[in-house]
C-alpha cells in the first residue's frame, strides 16, 4: 500500500511540495494533464517567445529583455506605471504584474501599500532547485535517448526522504531527481544542433545553503561557490550515467544552475522556482486574484492559479477577462472556442 501510494503521489516534483504538505487538487491537475501524454514546442521553449513577440508588437506593445523594474509608481493610492533602473518612468492606465505576488507586492510597491495583501497570512513561497544542463556528442538517436522524462526516488517515503536530504545534504540522498532530454523531444533539434544532444537533471535544494554568495554576481562568484557546484554537479552525472551508461563517454559539457541562478534571471525573493507553495491554504488566500487590492494594478501569471505553463497561460486569460470586463471577455470565450489547435504553428 504505501509503495502505490508513493508511485501515485511521485509526481509531486512538478509543483515542489512533498504529498503530505500539498494541495489534492493541484496533484491531481498535474496527474490528469499527464494522463494523455505532453507536449514540447517545436525550436524549443524559446519558440514560445518568437512566436509571440510580433503579435504584441502588432497590437501596438513591445517587449524588452535586460530592462529591470524598480517600483511600480503610485499616485492618489492608483498605479500608474513603472519606474526604470535607469529612473525612466513609463505611464500607463494600467500595471499587469507577471513577476509573482510576492515579489510585486515586497520588492515593487512602497510599504504602504503592502498590508493590503496580507502577504503574513497562508501565502508561502515555493521550493527552489538544481538544475544541471549537460551537454552530449552524438544525436539523440546515435546514443539512445528517448522522450521519456524519469522521476528517480531512493523509495516512497518521500517526505521522510526530504526531510532526511535537507537535515544533512551531503550525506543523504537526493529525495527526487528528474531527468529531462530537450534534444530528444524537439523535432527541429538536429536540424539546428547536428550531432549533439542536451539532457537537464533537476533536483530540489534550500536556498539557505548558497546564502554565503549572495548578492555576489553572476559568473563571478568565486572558487569556492564553483567547487560546490562541481560536487553537486558530480552527484548528479553519477545518478544520470547509471541510468543511461551509454552517455558518460559522449559527455561534452555540464553547468549547474542554483537558487541564486533562479533569482537573478527572475527577480524572485529566494531562488524559488514555483512561485508560490501548492498547499491547501494558497488555494483560499483573498489577494491571489487578477484584480489586485490597489486600483489599476492587476496580477497574472501562475500565482493567480498554478505553477506550470498551462497555470501561467490561465492566469494570463483570467487576468484578461478581469480587464475586460464580463460583456468582452464573454467575446474573447467564444474566440477561443472557435480557434482550431492545427490553425497555431510554432516555428
Amino acid at each position: 500500500e504505501e509503495k502505490i501510494l508513493g508511485v501515485l503521489s511521485g509526481q509531486w516534483g512538478d509543483y515542489g511540495l512533498p504529498p503530505a504538505e500539498a494541495s489534492f487538487l493541484m496533484h491531481a491537475l498535474v496527474a490528469k494533464h499527464y494522463l494523455a501524454g505532453g507536449a514540447y514546442p517545436v525550436g524549443g521553449a524559446s519558440a514560445m517567445a518568437r512566436s509571440i513577440i510580433p503579435t504584441i508588437q502588432a497590437a501596438g506593445g513591445d517587449v524588452f529583455t535586460y530592462a529591470e523594474v524598480t517600483d511600480i509608481v503610485m499616485e492618489k493610492r492608483k498605479a500608474v506605471g513603472v519606474r526604470m533602473a535607469d529612473g525612466h518612468e513609463i505611464r500607463a492606465a494600467s500595471v499587469v504584474s507577471n513577476a509573482g505576488i510576492v515579489p510585486t507586492v515586497n520588492q515593487l510597491l512602497p510599504p504602504e501599500e503592502r498590508p493590503a495583501f496580507k502577504l503574513d497570512q497562508g501565502v508561502d513561497l515555493s521550493s527552489a532547485h538544481l538544475c544541471l544542463y549537460a551537454g552530449f556528442n552524438g544525436s539523440p538517436q546515435a546514443l539512445g535517448m528517448n522522450t521519456t522524462n524519469l522521476w528517480l526516488y531512493p523509495d516512497s517515503d518521500h517526505e521522510g526522504n526530504l526531510r532526511r536530504y535537507l537535515d544533512d545534504p551531503d550525506h543523504n540522498s537526493f529525495p527526487l531527481v528528474y531527468t529531462s532530454p530537450p534534444s530528444a523531444k524537439d523535432p527541429d533539434w538536429s536540424n539546428r544542433y547536428p550531432g549533439k544532444s542536451t539532457v537537464e537533471i533537476v533536483t530540489v535544494t534550500d536556498p539557505a545553503w548558497f546564502a554565503a554568495w549572495q548578492g555576489t554576481t553572476w559568473q563571478q562568484r568565486g572558487e569556492d561557490y564553483e567547487a560546490k557546484k562541481q560536487v553537486i554537479a558530480q552527484r548528479l552525472l553519477d545518478i544520470l550515467f547509471g541510468r543511461m551508461p551509454q552517455l558518460r563517454n559522449a559527455l561534452a559539457f555540464h553547468e549547474l544552475s542554483t537558487p541564486l541562478s533562479t533569482r537573478f534571471y527572475q527577480r524572485n525573493a529566494q531562488g524559488e522556482i514555483y512561485g508560490l507553495n501548492h498547499d491547501v491554504e494558497r488555494f483560499g488566500h483573498p489577494a491571489l486574484h487578477p484584480k489586485s487590492p490597489i486600483k489599476n494594478l492587476y496580477l497574472t501569471g501562475a500565482d493567480v492559479v498554478t505553477a506550470g505553463v498551462g497555470g501561467a497561460v490561465m492566469g494570463g486569460l483570467m487576468t484578461t477577462a478581469v480587464m475586460l470586463g464580463p460583456r468582452r471577455a464573454r467575446d474573447v470565450m467564444k474566440l477561443l472556442k472557435s480557434w482550431s489547435p492545427s490553425e497555431a504553428t510554432i516555428s
